[in-house]
C-alpha cells in the first residue's frame, strides 16, 4: 500500500508538467497540394490557435501562412498561380473566403457581403472561383475573378437571351435551399455541383451557371446522406460517397445525361473518403476496419482492387484523400493512437508511406501516452484508455455523433493523466451500455462515472453521471469544453473534484 501510495503521489507531481506538455503538442491534416506539386498546404494548430501553413514536399520549415484570430477551416492553392492560395476564415463567427500570399501580407477578403461564404472550387484554368453566399434562409451562387478581382453573383440572363431551361429545373434559391457544401465546379465549367439536406435527408444538386437553375441529380426517399461529389475528367459522371440504398457508406456513380446510378465499391465497412485521378484511371479508397482506417486502389472501369500500405496503425483525418495532378503520389492527414496527426503522403509504386509533417509533442515520449484496448459494451465494440498507475480507476464515459476512433485525444490523454480510464462507447444505446459494463467490470471504479458529450447529445438519465462535459452552448452541463483548443486544467480539475461536489 505503501508502495502504491507513493506510486500515486508521484503521479500528481508529474500532472502539471504532462498537461502542459499536451498543451504544447500539435496537429496537422487536411492537405492541399499545389498545382506543381512542390508543395503542400494544410491545416495546423502548431500556432496554437487552428491556422494554414506550407511546407515544400522534399521537406521543410513550416511557412505560417494566415494568423486569423477565429481560425481557418479550409485552405487551397489556387491553380497556376504560384505561391497564391485561398483559405477560409472564421471572423465574427462567420466563414469568409480569403485571398493568401505564400510569400507574406495580409489575407485579402474575397467578398465584402455578409453572411457565411461557402467555397466550391476553382475553373480548370484557375481563373474564375465558385463559392456560394449564405445570409439567413437567402443563398446566393458567386464567382471572383481571380485575375481582375471582381465578383459577380450567378443570375439567369434576360429573357432576350432565349436561353432554354430543363422542365424539372428550379431557380437556384429554390435548388440550393439547404445547401451545407458546395463543389466542384464541373470540367466544362458550365456546371457545379452542390449538397443540399431538406426533409430529413440529403441530395446533390447540379447546378447550371448559364441559366443560374438547378435540379436534384441524386437523392433519395429515405434518410441518406451523400458526401464528397466529384466529377469525372469528362464530366459525364459523378462519383459520390453515400449510404442511400444500404447501411454503409460507398461510392457510387451517377450518369449526369440520364441520372441512372452504379455502385462502384461499397465494401462491409464504411468508405471513409476516396479520390479520383485527374485522368479518371484510379480509384483511391479508405474504409474503415475495427476502427482504423485501409487504403485500397481501384483501376476504373475495371474496378479491380488492390490494397495500398497505409502508416502505422490509425484513422484518417478531416480533409480526406488528395491526389496530386499527375495520380502519382496521395496526400492525406493520419491519426496515429500514441503520436499527433500529421500529412503524409503515399507514392504509388514506391511502398512506404512518407510522413511530411512532424507535430511536437515536447515533454511526451510515444510509450508515455495510453493506448486503447478493444472492449465490448452492449452489443458493438467499444474502446478503453487506462491510465498509466495499476489502480482501481474511476471512469470517464465518452459519447459522440459519430464513431469514436482509437486515436490520439488530448482530452482523454489528460483524464488518463489524472488517473481516470475512459471508455468510449457508439451507437444507439451508448449511455446504457457503458453503465451496464462498469457495473460488471472488475477492474474499474463504477462510482460517479464522467459523462463526456462534447457533441451535446441527448444524456438519458442525468442522475447516474458524477458530472457531465459537452461542447459549448450546451447550459446543462458542468462544465463546457472548446473543441479546438480545450482546457484540460479545468477538465482534469472538475473531474477530480468538481463533478461530485
Amino acid at each position: 500500500m505503501l508502495a502504491l501510495a507513493l506510486l500515486l503521489a508521484a503521479a500528481d507531481e508529474d500532472l502539471p508538467a504532462r498537461l502542459r506538455h499536451l498543451e504544447s503538442a500539435a496537429a496537422a491534416w487536411a492537405p492541399a497540394p499545389s498545382s506543381d506539386g512542390t508543395r503542400i498546404a494544410f491545416l495546423t494548430t502548431l500556432f496554437k490557435t487552428r491556422q494554414a501553413a506550407s511546407v515544400a514536399v522534399d521537406g521543410s520549415y513550416p511557412t505560417q501562412l494566415t494568423d486569423e484570430p477565429g481560425g481557418v477551416v479550409e485552405i487551397r492553392y489556387v491553380p497556376f498561380e504560384p505561391g497564391q492560395l485561398v483559405a477560409v476564415g472564421l471572423r465574427d463567427g462567420r466563414r469568409r473566403i480569403l485571398r493568401v500570399d505564400e510569400e507574406g501580407g495580409g489575407p485579402t477578403p474575397v467578398d465584402p457581403a455578409a453572411g457565411d461564404q461557402i467555397l466550391g472550387g476553382f475553373s480548370r484554368d484557375g481563373k474564375k472561383l465558385f463559392y456560394a453566399v449564405l445570409n439567413g434562409a437567402a443563398v446566393s451562387l458567386r464567382s471572383f475573378a481571380m485575375d481582375v478581382k471582381t465578383t459577380s453573383e450567378i443570375v439567369p440572363p434576360p429573357p432576350a437571351a432565349g436561353t432554354q431551361t430543363a422542365s424539372d429545373s428550379l431557380p437556384l434559391a429554390d435548388a440550393l435551399s439547404g445547401l451545407f457544401a458546395l463543389g466542384p465546379p464541373s470540367p466544362d465549367g458550365r456546371s457545379i455541383l452542390a449538397l443540399v439536406r431538406r426533409s430529413g435527408s440529403e441530395a446533390v444538386v447540379l447546378a447550371d451557371l448559364a441559366s443560374a437553375r438547378g435540379n436534384v441529380l441524386i437523392s433519395s426517399e429515405k434518410p441518406a446522406r451523400f458526401r464528397q461529389p466529384r466529377f469525372s475528367p469528362d464530366g459525364r459522371t459523378v462519383y459520390v460517397l453515400t449510404d442511400a440504398g444500404r447501411s454503409t457508406m460507398g461510392v457510387d456513380a451517377v450518369t449526369v445525361q440520364d441520372r441512372s446510378r452504379k455502385t462502384v465499391h461499397a465494401p462491409a465497412g464504411n468508405v471513409e473518403a476516396f479520390a479520383v485521378t485527374d485522368d479518371g484511371h484510379r480509384l483511391a479508397v479508405a474504409v474503415e476496419s475495427n476502427g482504423q482506417d485501409v487504403f485500397s486502389l481501384l483501376d476504373i472501369p475495371s474496378l479491380r482492387v488492390q490494397p495500398l500500405a497505409v502508416p502505422p496503425s490509425g484513422a484518417l483525418a478531416d480533409g480526406g484523400l488528395i491526389w496530386d495532378r499527375t495520380g502519382e503520389r496521395l496526400f492525406f492527414g493520419w491519426r496515429l493512437s500514441d503520436d499527433m496527426t500529421d500529412v503524409w503522403q503515399l507514392r504509388t509504386g514506391r511502398g512506404t508511406p512518407l510522413r511530411l509533417t512532424r507535430s511536437p509533442r515536447p515533454g511526451l515520449r510515444r510509450d508515455e501516452i495510453p493506448r486503447p484496448s478493444l472492449v465490448h459494451a452492449g452489443d458493438g465494440p467499444a474502446w478503453l484508455w487506462r491510465p498509466p498507475q495499476g489502480t482501481k480507476p474511476r471512469v470517464a464515459v465518452l459519447i459522440a455523433a459519430v464513431p469514436t476512433r482509437p486515436v490520439f485525444d488530448e482530452r482523454i490523454a489528460a483524464l488518463n493523466f489524472a488517473g481516470l480510464a475512459v471508455l468510449a462507447v457508439n451507437g444507439q444505446g451508448a449511455q446504457k451500455a457503458a453503465l451496464a459494463y462498469l457495473r460488471s467490470a472488475q477492474d474499474l471504479d463504477p462510482r460517479d462515472p464522467l459523462l463526456l458529450d462534447p457533441d451535446g447529445l441527448e444524456v438519458e438519465d442525468p442522475s447516474r453521471w458524477g458530472g457531465i462535459v459537452t461542447g459549448p452552448g450546451h447550459r446543462r452541463s458542468g462544465l463546457e469544453l472548446d473543441p479546438d483548443r480545450p482546457d484540460l486544467r479545468a477538465l482534469v480539475r472538475y473531474a477530480r473534484h468538481g463533478a461530485t461536489n
